[in-house]
């Protein structure tokens, strides 16, 4: 007995289901990012609010407790 219109193209529906899951599952595969380091997942934020993968440059912070020994040892010498 002859398929009907509805069941081949619910049969063309589920073979189509099959190809596309099939393609997910390979490119979940190949796109696999479990594998990284914590550093290549960081993102950092630039001066003009642009995000980069590079860390931003850190400055030397001034000493400033150099003089403030100077006029405690001077006060009280």
């Amino acid at each position: 007995m002859p398929d009907s219109f509805t069941k081949k193209e619910n049969i063309k529906k589920k073979i189509k289901k099959k190809k596309d899951k099939e393609l997910k599952r390979e490119d979940r595969k190949t796109n696999n990012n479990k594998g990284k380091s914590l550093e290549d997942m960081f993102v950092y934020v630039d001066k003009n609010g642009q995000l980069t993968s590079t860390p931003p440059v850190q400055k030397q912070p001034e000493v400033k407790n150099e003089k403030r020994s100077d006029a405690f040892n001077k006060k009280y010498k």
